[in-house]
């Protein structure tokens, strides 16, 4: 090979190289910034449905969906309550 040549084949290895590592970090940044964003949905999620760090049934009261349901919040209660199992269940009213 022409030694003549080895700078310019240098030049153009740089050329071709650094626009790959722009679009790397670029495509890192969007990754990170999608992922706080459904990190923060699912915080705001866990905090709707354990408020304080707690089981929502120990802080909120079941008077005003009582109220606004009748007896048929009761029995779908009942129903969908997964009775001695350890789960949670999330109703749609």
């Amino acid at each position: 090979m022409d030694p003549t040549l080895e700078q310019h084949v240098t030049a153009l290895q740089t050329r071709a190289v650094e626009p790959l590592r722009v679009l790397e970090k670029k495509l890192l940044r969007a990754e990170k910034r999608k992922f706080a964003d459904q990190q923060r949905q699912l915080q705001s999620l866990k905090t709707s449905l354990f408020p304080g760090d707690g089981l929502q049934e120990r802080v909120e009261n079941f008077m005003p969906w009582y109220a606004l349901y009748g007896k048929e919040f009761i029995r779908k209660l009942y129903e969908e309550s997964p009775a001695l199992k350890q789960q949670f269940v999330v109703l749609a009213l």
